[in-house]
């Protein structure tokens, strides 16, 4: 299948403070899925439509502090494997500070060279069978 995306997604964990505006605000906490230079998915009860504004605050181990900022709902999926109404719901950056989006990837990326490292270091388990 032929990739969409402008930009490599990378896992990110923590928290999504997501708000909306208009006839019906909404404000919740969602969990983060992934990030990339253009935008971020995230884990949600709430069903949002394509095209919404959002602004959101996202916590992660990967920044000292927030990353704030507003985006556009791009794509709403439902898992079908999970029994819950489980949204995962993608989000394109409209309004953000692009040099905190990239020491974020920058940091996921170190972190993912420094564990390929380590398991490359770490001395093979030979399974030594007697015969």
């Amino acid at each position: 299948m032929l990739e969409k995306r402008g930009y490599e997604r990378l896992v990110l964990d923590g928290d999504a403070h997501i708000a909306t505006k208009g006839r019906k605000p909404l404000a919740f906490r969602a969990f983060l899925d992934n990030i990339s230079y253009g935008g971020f998915a995230f884990f949600s009860l709430e069903n949002l439509k394509p095209g919404r504004i959002v602004e959101f605050r996202l916590i992660t181990h990967a920044l000292d502090e927030a990353l704030v900022g507003r985006g556009k709902i791009r794509r709403i999926t439902r898992p079908p494997q999970y029994n819950t109404p489980l949204y995962t719901i993608g989000v394109e950056f409209t309004q953000v500070n692009k040099d905190l989006v990239m020491h974020i990837i920058n940091r996921l990326q170190a972190k993912m060279v420094s564990e390929m490292q380590a398991r490359r270091q770490k001395a093979p388990e030979l399974d030594y069978i007697a015969y």
